[in-house]
């Protein structure tokens, strides 16, 4: 058995939709019940993954990713795959200094730190953040700055904590190679780590929501205006694949897989409103040797 580390980085606005309505949101986005932090199910993932190995033209999906529901002449089984629910990491939130910053929290780089370890890599010290205070990485900023819907007091020196985790996230998560690196330098200045409290309220605050409408081929009004809430561009997040299989297998699937969502521009599309441009994202992975 086998870990890969996975990182999503979102390159449009994404709609993993949960299965009940939110308020005056029609279409909300998953979230934890506990933490209300955005969180795409592991069977999102999972479920975008086969159908790129289907674009790609894989001749073995069903042994990797098990014999699809609808079918009917394939036994249940087990695919080779496991995917798990990718985790919120970096949310971006906007601010009146250096237009946007990305922000983070003690859980959720806690909760990073946990599949570091699980798929075998080493994961910085998770930096402590006072109530009402935010640690900065690298930027300067005022002594009170404007986050999103919130306003928190900023600590001048920079955390070494939060810089290496800074640090981690532009290499593994964004990479400083091509188009990337210019938001892979922002990272690396402008993560900040936010109180649980303020933290709770930028991600329910801070997604987008659009109102829609469903039209006729006559252009007129069939249903709606409904809301729709999408995960902002920018969102980085974590996930764990486990692969399986006796003897070479684990090797095989992982190469398979690697060739699919490996290297600095593979984008895979998850989640609803494809037709639109929503749901995409840059997927990396990770190996214990990087």
């Amino acid at each position: 058995m086998e870990q890969l580390l996975v990182f999503l980085y979102a390159e449009s606005p994404v709609h993993a939709g949960a299965d009940t309505s939110a308020g005056v949101i029609d279409l909300p986005i998953q979230r934890e019940v506990a933490t209300s932090y955005p969180v795409i199910w592991g069977q999102s993932v999972k479920g975008a993954l086969r159908e790129a190995a289907l674009d790609a033209g894989w001749d073995n999906v069903g042994d990797v990713f098990g014999p699809a529901v609808d079918d009917a002449a394939g036994a249940p089984a087990q695919g080779k795959i496991t995917v798990g629910d990718a985790h919120l990491v970096a949310f971006p939130a906007a601010t009146l200094q250096h237009t946007f910053t990305w922000v983070t929290s003690e859980l959720a780089l806690g909760r990073l730190s946990r599949l570091m370890l699980r798929s075998g890599h080493r994961p910085p010290v998770v930096p402590r953040v006072a109530d009402g205070a935010i640690a900065i990485a690298g930027s300067s900023w005022a002594q009170q700055e404007v986050f999103g819907p919130t306003v928190l007091q900023v600590r001048e020196e920079t955390n070494g904590a939060l810089a290496a985790w800074a640090t981690l996230l532009a290499t593994r998560a964004v990479t400083h190679t091509g188009p990337f690196s210019v938001f892979a330098d922002k990272l690396t200045s402008d993560l900040v780590c936010v109180d649980q409290t303020a933290m709770e309220l930028l991600v329910k605050e801070g997604t987008e929501v659009q109102a829609r409408v469903q039209l006729t081929r006559a252009k007129t009004v069939q249903n709606g205006p409904f809301y729709c809430e999408y995960l902002p561009t920018e969102t980085i997040m974590a996930a764990t694949v486990t692969l399986t299989g006796q003897g070479g297998q684990a090797a095989e699937h992982r190469a398979l897989l690697e060739s699919l969502i490996g290297g600095d521009t593979a984008l895979l599309q998850i989640g609803g409103d494809e037709t639109i441009g929503k749901g995409l994202v840059w997927v990396r992975t990770n190996r214990a040797s990087a």
